[in-house]
Parts: structure tokens; sequence; C-alpha cells
């Protein structure tokens, strides 16, 4: 998820009460949780489904581990990508902190 820097926020909650503000903070850490445990629960059936095949034992084999820890690693490094680029093309964006174009 993008962020927007201090003044960005002041500047979007001009005029508004201090009450307010604490309902709109609560609910952005709400959606930012739930973005979270999206993405947790993407991560955790993605890597599932390409890496799990068999139910032979309890545990994972040596094979399973490394497939699981190259995919986490590799969804994550991702993710991160998406998030840096996101953030970038915001920060172009007119009003978001970008030249006016």
């Amino acid at each position: 998820a993008a962020t927007m820097s201090g003044m960005d926020m002041n500047q979007m909650l001009a005029g508004v009460s201090e009450g307010e503000r604490q309902k709109l903070m609560v609910m952005l850490e709400e959606m930012q949780m739930k973005e979270q445990v999206t993405m947790y629960n993407s991560l955790v059936e993605r890597c599932f489904a390409n890496c799990i095949t068999t139910f032979r034992s309890k545990g994972l084999d040596d094979r399973e581990e490394k497939c699981i820890s190259r995919c986490t690693q590799k969804y994550i490094k991702a993710s991160a990508r998406a998030g840096q680029t996101f953030q970038s093309i915001g920060m172009q964006l007119p009003g978001q902190g970008g030249p006016a174009k």
C-alpha cells in the first residue's frame, strides 16, 4: 500500500475534528490489517498449491520445505517491489505530491 507524507495527510484532514481524525485513523489501520491478512492468505494458498503435492507424512519433506521457502521469499520480494512501484506512481500524480501536469 502506498503511504502519504505527514504533510499530505494533514492537508487532507484540514478542518476535520480530532474525533473524526481518530475514527479515520482507526479505519485506516483496520484496512491495512485486512490487506495484510489477505496478502498472507494469498501467499499461503499460492505456495501450498505450488509446493505441496502429496500428503505422505505430517511434516514437510526437504523438497517441500525448500520450495515453500523460495516461494515465500519470491512473493514477499514481488509484493514489496509492487508496493514501491505504486508508491512512485502515486508520487508522480497531480495532487499526490507529484508535479502537476
